[in-house]
């Protein structure tokens, strides 16, 4: 069975990424910060062998991003909103052949690599799998091609702790019983990144993030 692995990147422009992180730390802090969250990830996937998808946000050309993360498939996000734009990205790379695909976000500079991998392979026996957020959303969700399915897209509130719930609850009327994978959070507040540097697999996992949050934020601390 083969199993893409799609990440959701936007370019690294200050004001365009990890704004509620921007307004505490400041905007060229937080988009040095993401930066480095996706070059770890990225790194970390390249490592196990995931050769990951790229599904940008084409506020910026293609090309920039293949400036800035080689030579890689790339996929427009296309769509009115997150659940749009995430059943989309499905689709595009269902249409490269793939039997089954997991997405998720770039913003996860501490997620383990083998965690992917452990959902690639729940993919092999259950129809999805899905990875709940320490805030009530989602970090991934994975889809073996026959079960995608825009119901648990549409009209969601995103960004709320209703995000998960209702997701295995929408999945549950449609018959699906998802495989839960552990819990994980993305970065998006000052608490966020101080357990980030209390993680200690942090070091190994991602050092050009623990590199820019010693510059930045430790940085900002000092001054306030």
């Amino acid at each position: 069975m083969k199993c893409a692995v799609v990440v959701f990147v936007k370019y690294s422009q200050p004001g365009k990424v990890k704004t509620r992180l921007g307004k505490d730390i400041g905007y060229e802090a937080a988009a040095e910060l993401y930066t480095a969250f996706v070059e770890d990830m990225l790194g970390n996937m390249n490592s196990a062998g995931l050769d990951p998808i790229i599904t940008y946000d084409p506020f910026q050309p293609k090309e920039k991003y293949r400036e800035w993360l080689g030579q890689r498939i790339y996929i427009p996000q296309q769509g009115n909103d997150l659940g749009e734009r995430m059943h989309n990205a499905l689709l595009a790379a269902f249409e490269q052949g793939f039997d089954s695909c997991i997405l998720t976000g770039s913003d996860l500079p501490d997620l383990d690599p083998d965690c992917i991998l452990q959902a690639r392979q729940s993919l092999k026996k259950a129809p999805v799998c899905i990875g709940p957020a320490s805030d009530g959303g989602y970090y991934l969700i994975g889809f073996q091609k026959k079960y995608l399915t825009d119901s648990i897209f549409k009209n969601m509130e995103w960004s709320t702790e209703k995000v998960f719930p209702e997701t295995i609850s929408r999945l549950k009327k449609q018959g699906i019983t998802p495989a839960i994978l552990p819990e994980h959070q993305d970065m998006d507040t000052v608490e966020d990144l101080k357990n980030l540097l209390s993680n200690p697999k942090a070091l190994k996992l991602c050092p050009k993030s623990l590199a820019s949050l010693a510059k930045n934020y430790r940085a900002k601390s000092n001054q306030n």
